[in-house]
C-alpha cells in the first residue's frame, strides 16, 4: 500500500476562511443593500417631489426664512437662555431637505448668539456669515464660561446690532474693558447692573463703553448705571429708558431737557426713579417739544413730574404712565390740575382723548387713576400695584390698549391730606363729559361726601354704570337720590320736585361689592337725611325716589355686603328691574369672631410659651 503523507494541523482547511458559497452570499447581500439604498433614495426623491406640491412648500423661500427668523426671535427673547446647549430653532432645519436648505442659506437665522459650547458659538458665527449679530448674556455670576463667550463675542463688536447685558458690580470691571471697540452697527443697547444692597454704593459709569462711538444707536436702556448726560451716545435716540439711578447720578430737569434736545425723534421715554427733586428748579431756557413721542413713563418726585410736564410739550396722543412720589411733607397737588386739563380738557383740540371709563382706587398710601377710551374697561390695574414697588416687574403699563393715562399719587401719611379734594380735583381736570362707566375702590381712610358725588359725577349725562368696591357707605344713598331720600316708613312713593338736579340721569346699572351698610339708620327713623348712615333700607328709599321720578335702575348687583337680608332684596326688587344678590349676609359679629381667632393665635404663640424648651430661641433673638 502506498504511503499517505501526514497532514498537519497547519495545512488543514481553515473553517473561518470564506468559502466560495459564502462569498457568493455576501455579494448577493451587497447587491440587495445597494438596491435598498437606491430604492430609499428613490423614495426620498419622490417624497421631496410630493412635498413640493404641499401648500407649505409653495411659500417663497424668502417668506419661509422670515417665519424661521420670527421663530428664533420668539425663543431668543422669551425664554431662559441658560438651559440651552443648542439653539431650539435648529429644529426647523431637520424637517425636510427644502427647509434645511432655506435655513442654512438664511444668515440672519443664526445671528442670535447666547452662551453655549465653543462648538456652537463658532458654528453660529460661521452660519451667520457677515450678518449683524444679537447678543444676550448674563454675567451676574461671573462664570468662566460666560466671560470667555463675551471675550469671543467682543471680537465681533463691529457686527453687533443688539446687545443685552446683565452684570453685577463685581463683574463690571472685567466686562467693560472687553467692550471698548467702536460699534458702528449697534442699534439697541440694554445694560442692567444688579444692586449690591450696600448703602451708599457708587453707581457704575459707562463712559468708556464702545469708546462712545455708536452712530447707529437708537434704543438705550440703563438700569442702576448711567452715562455722562452730555455723551454723544445720547444723540439721535428713539427709545430711552433710565431706571433706578442713585440720587448722585440722577440728572436735573435742566440736564434732562438739554439731553432730550438731542433726541428730536424720540418715540418712547421711560424715566423710572431716574429724576431728582425739582422743588428748587428754575428753567433758564425755553421748553422742549417732543412731537413724535407716543409713550411716556415717569416715576419721580412730585416736583419733578410737574417740572417735566410744564416744560416738555408732548402730543395729545401720547400715552402717559405717571407715578408721583411723595416728597418733603407736600400735600398740595393742585399744580398738577392745569397740566392734566391742558391734555384732557382741551375742547379746542380734536385729538383730545374721549374718556369713556374711569377707575379710581384709594389705599392708605395713595390714589390711583386709570382713564380709558373704551366702554366698561374696568379690569385694568393701576400703574403700580403697591406703594413700594418701583421695579418694572410690578408695573402694569397696558400700552396700546386705549388708555391715555394711568396716574398714581403716593402719600407718606394721611395726616393733613384732603383725599376727597384730590380725587375731585383730578376728575374735574379731566373731561368726563362722555363718561359711560366708573369703578371706584375706596378704602376706609377716604371719606366721600354727598357733595363730592353730586359735584363730580352727578352732572354726567351719559354715565350708565357704576361699580363700587370696599366703599364706605357714607353718602351712598344721598348720591343716588333725587333729593332728601328719607321719608316715613309707610310711604311707598315720592314725587320728585322738578327743580332738583338728577344724579346721573342715564344711570342704569349699579354694582356694590363689600360695602358695609349700617344695621339701622337713625336718620331714616327721624326722617332726617342729614343724619343718614346708609342702611340697606336707605338705599331702597333712594332707589324708590329714582323710580318715582322716571330714573329707575335696570340692574342692581349686591355681593359680600354687610347687613343685607332677604327682605331688603325683596324691597329692592320692587324698584329695580333686576336684582342679583350673592345670598351672603355679613354682620359685625363676623369681625368679632375673626378678632377672637386672632387673640387665640396670640395666646398660643405667647412670648412666654417655649414649646422646644427653655432658651431654645435665645440664639435667634
Amino acid at each position: 500500500m502506498a504511503h499517505q503523507p501526514h497532514t498537519s494541523i497547519a495545512t488543514r482547511t481553515d473553517p473561518t476562511a470564506p468559502s466560495p458559497q459564502s462569498n457568493a452570499a455576501d455579494e448577493a447581500q451587497a447587491r440587495i443593500d445597494d438596491d435598498i439604498t437606491a430604492l430609499h433614495l428613490s423614495i426620498c426623491a419622490l417624497r421631496t417631489k410630493r412635498n413640493t406640491l404641499s401648500p407649505i412648500s409653495r411659500l417663497p423661500p424668502e417668506t419661509l426664512a422670515i417665519i424661521f427668523v420670527h421663530c428664533a426671535r420668539h425663543y431668543y427673547y422669551c425664554e431662559d437662555l441658560g438651559a440651552w446647549k443648542a439653539p431650539p430653532w435648529l429644529n426647523v432645519s431637520y424637517i425636510c431637505r427644502h427647509w434645511r436648505d432655506v435655513a442654512l442659506n438664511c444668515a440672519s437665522l443664526w445671528t442670535f448668539l447666547f452662551v453655549s459650547s465653543q462648538r456652537w458659538t463658532e458654528e453660529l458665527l460661521y452660519r451667520s456669515k457677515m450678518a449683524p449679530l444679537k447678543i444676550r448674556i448674563d454675567v451676574r455670576y461671573s462664570k468662566h464660561k460666560e466671560l470667555m463667550f463675551l471675550e469671543k463675542a467682543a471680537a465681533y463688536a463691529g457686527r453687533v446690532q443688539h446687545l443685552s447685558l446683565k452684570l453685577t458690580r463685581h463683574t463690571v470691571e472685567g466686562v467693560l474693558p472687553k467692550l471698548s471697540s467702536r460699534a458702528p452697527l449697534l442699534k439697541t443697547l440694554r445694560i442692567a447692573v444688579e444692586r449690591s444692597g450696600h448703602f451708599g454704593e457708587r453707581q457704575v459709569v459707562l463712559d468708556t463703553l464702545f469708546n462712545g462711538d455708536t452712530p447707529a444707536l437708537r434704543t438705550l436702556e440703563l438700569s442702576n448705571c448711567y452715562i455722562s448726560w452730555s455723551s454723544s451716545v445720547l444723540c439721535g435716540l428713539t427709545n430711552l429708558r433710565l431706571r433706578d439711578l442713585t440720587s448722585s447720578s440722577q440728572p436735573t430737569i435742566t440736564e434732562l431737557i438739554a439731553m432730550l434736545r438731542r433726541m428730536p425723534n424720540l418715540v418712547y421715554l421711560y424715566l423710572e426713579n431716574a429724576l431728582t427733586s425739582a422743588s428748587q428748579f428754575i428753567l433758564n431756557s425755553e421748553g422742549l417739544d417732543l412731537p413724535r413721542l407716543s409713550r411716556l413713563a415717569l416715576i419721580a418726585p412730585f416736583s419733578a413730574i410737574v417740572a417735566f410736564l410744564t416744560h416738555v410739550r408732548i402730543p395729545l396722543k401720547t400715552e402717559a404712565r405717571i407715578k408721583c412720589r411723595y416728597e418733603n411733607s407736600n400735600n398740595d397737588y393742585t399744580p398738577l390740575y392745569p397740566l392734566l386739563a391742558k391734555r384732557f380738557n382741551n375742547t379746542s383740540e380734536t385729538q383730545t382723548p374721549v374718556i369713556l371709563s374711569l377707575v379710581i382706587e384709594s389705599s392708605p398710601c395713595g390714589l390711583q387713576f386709570v382713564l380709558s377710551t373704551f366702554e366698561r374697561d374696568f379690569d385694568r390695574r393701576p400703574y403700580s400695584s403697591t406703594r413700594s414697588s418701583y421695579d418694572a416687574g410690578h408695573l402694569c403699563e397696558d400700552w396700546d390698549c386705549g388708555i391715555p393715562l394711568k396716574l398714581d399719587i403716593d402719600f407718606w401719611s394721611t395726616t393733613g391730606m384732603d383725599r376727597e379734594g384730590l380725587i375731585g380735583g383730578v376728575c374735574r381736570s379731566v373731561s368726563l363729559t362722555h363718561l359711560r362707566g366708573a369703578r371706584l375702590t375706596i378704602d376706609i381712610t377716604t371719606s366721600l361726601s354727598p357733595a363730592f358725588w353730586k359735584g363730580t359725577f352727578g352732572h354726567l349725562q351719559e354715565l350708565r354704570f357704576i361699580r363700587m368696591t370696599d366703599t364706605t357707605r357714607q353718602g351712598l344713598a344721598a348720591m343716588l337720590s333725587l333729593g332728601p331720600h328719607h321719608r316715613s316708613e309707610n310711604q311707598d312713593g315720592a314725587t320728585v320736585e322738578g327743580s332738583l338736579q338728577v344724579f346721573a340721569p342715564s344711570l342704569a346699572e349699579l354694582e356694590l361689592e363689600s360695602v358695609d351698610f349700617s344695621e339701622d339708620c337713625l336718620g331714616r327713623t327721624q326722617g332726617n337725611s342729614d343724619q343718614c348712615t346708609t342702611s340697606a333700607l336707605c338705599l331702597y328709599d333712594a332707589l324708590s325716589r329714582r323710580k318715582a321720578g322716571g330714573y329707575a335702575l335696570r340692574q342692581l348687583v349686591i355681593s359680600d355686603c354687610m347687613y343685607v337680608y332677604g327682605h331688603h332684596v325683596a324691597k329692592w326688587e320692587k324698584v329695580v328691574d333686576k336684582v342679583d344678590w350673592d345670598m351672603v349676609t355679613r354682620t359685625e359679629d363676623d369681625y368679632e369672631d375673626e378678632d377672637d381667632e386672632d387673640d387665640d393665635e396670640d395666646e398660643y404663640y405667647d412670648d412666654e410659651y417655649d414649646p422646644y424648651g427653655v432658651g431654645y430661641f435665645d440664639d435667634f433673638y
